[in-house]
């Protein structure tokens, strides 16, 4: 049995889903345990007992009129199936709230109604939302910084580097790369699709065939895993997120405006570009709006183009 198929099994037996005989596999490793002297450093006990006790609660607040005849099995079930995940040789870490290293890898797990936001060595920002599972390293690579997104939701706010892009890799296959954007994914195992949403910026999705679609602010693309078939549709509520410079160069301020909002923003003199900018944002504002209010700043003037995809700042 592979470590994926006893994860699995594990899951089913937690989820009382087990027929009888895979009830007695599960009930025999946990025998077999109990015979055997397994050392645990005294953290990693901390670790399994402190996921034992939230799992508990999950389950008495799931089922607050059942017995605590009922409660205790499932306290019990719970108990076996961790300390077997032990035996199996599996990490222990990875059952922990917190994100441990795995040599210069980190992951960060969350439980059934946990939320965590993670901040990348880039200074990118991840937020996972429940049962959700991140892979990603201590420090990114000097080329590339690539993460893998192995179970649940996540919404990433990506900080713009033009020569290190952004990839999130999936369990399903698909890729999503990118060079400084906002948008969130969601890959669970039990569904048969994958979803993108696209807040901010542009995205490239792909997967091992080649490229699925390129999608912009407000795009969504779900993704049949069976069929290996993306759909793209348009985002019926939108997300929004704030932005802020703090001393930032236009030519900053620029470089973030033209990753979130898709367009293409022109100086007629390079020196402009040294002018530095102080101002907080929110991407539901038009980029003429945000544009109108930098160049007021900084006694600047801009211009547009009819499609609103490419502007001119000038004195």
């Amino acid at each position: 049995m592979t470590e994926e198929q006893a994860k699995e099994l594990l899951q089913k037996y937690l989820d009382q889903q087990a027929n009888p005989k895979e009830e007695k596999k599960v009930e025999e490793w946990y025998a077999t345990l109990q015979a055997k002297d397994v050392l645990v450093p005294a953290e990693q006990k901390a670790a399994i007992g402190e996921q034992m006790l939230l799992e508990l609660k999950a389950a008495m607040y799931q089922n607050p009129k059942h017995n605590k005849v009922l409660k205790l099995r499932t306290f019990y079930k719970i108990a076996a199936a961790v300390l077997v995940m032990v035996t199996l040789g599996l990490t222990v870490w990875k059952m922990s709230d917190l994100a441990k290293p795995a040599g210069d890898q980190l992951t960060a797990i969350t439980g059934a109604t946990e939320r965590k936001r993670i901040i990348l060595s880039d200074g990118s920002v991840v937020f996972l939302g429940p049962s959700a599972k991140l892979s990603y390293p201590k420090v990114f690579a000097t080329n590339s910084r690539q993460v893998a997104l192995r179970e649940g939701e996540a919404f990433f706010d990506i900080a713009h580097q033009e020569n290190r892009p952004f990839t999130v890799h999936t369990t399903t296959g698909v890729d999503i790369k990118v060079l400084g954007t906002s948008f969130k994914v969601k890959s669970y195992r039990a569904s048969k699709q994958l979803e993108i949403a696209v807040v901010t910026g542009k995205v490239a999705v792909s997967n091992k065939k080649g490229k699925l679609a390129t999608l912009v602010r407000n795009d969504s693309l779900t993704y049949d895993k069976n069929e290996g078939i993306a759909a793209i549709h348009r985002i019926k509520a939108p997300a929004f997120i704030k932005f802020a410079f703090d001393g930032a160069s236009l030519n900053e301020v620029i470089a973030k405006l033209q990753y979130v909002y898709s367009i293409k923003i022109q100086l007629n003199d390079s020196a402009l570009g040294n002018l530095k900018t102080t101002a907080s944002f929110n991407s539901r504002q038009s980029p003429e709006e945000i544009l109108d209010i930098i160049c007021s700043l900084h006694h600047l003037k801009f211009n547009g183009s009819k499609n609103h995809k490419t502007f001119n700042i000038y004195r």
